[in-house]
């Protein structure tokens, strides 16, 4: 019988998941992978916001239909109680529940471009 250890602190953190609609494309094709890519902000009311470069998308938050975990794989050796040989070991695998998911940011309008207005110089 298989059995998984599952471990969950109390104060478990919750993420929110961001959904675009379309693609995120850079100059050079290079991965975003733990590069920055906008700012997250909240209006007055409570509305996201997401500026990416020179566009500003509007979203909304959206419960989740079904919740879901976040976890983390960890594998421990550990001896076994019978020694027939120097090498009987067994690998135990936990999962830490890291996280819990029960909303999301979701970003469907397409994106308004920013422009910034300047004022002619007077002399």
């Amino acid at each position: 019988m298989v059995q998984i250890v599952m471990t969950m602190d109390t104060a478990v953190q919750e993420w929110i998941v961001i959904e675009l609609q379309g693609a995120l494309e850079t100059r050079d094709e290079v991965s975003l992978e733990g590069r920055h890519i906008g700012d997250l902000h909240f209006d007055s009311m409570g509305i996201p916001q997401l500026i990416i470069g020179h566009h500003l998308l509007t979203g909304k938050i959206v419960n989740l239909d079904k919740p879901y975990a976040v976890m983390k794989r960890s594998t421990s050796i550990e001896p076994m109680e019978i020694e027939i040989d120097a090498g009987n070991s067994r690998k135990q695998t936990e999962y830490d529940i890291v996280a819990l998911v029960k909303r999301k940011i979701v970003f469907k309008n397409r994106p308004k471009p920013i422009i910034i207005k300047t004022e002619p110089i007077r002399n």
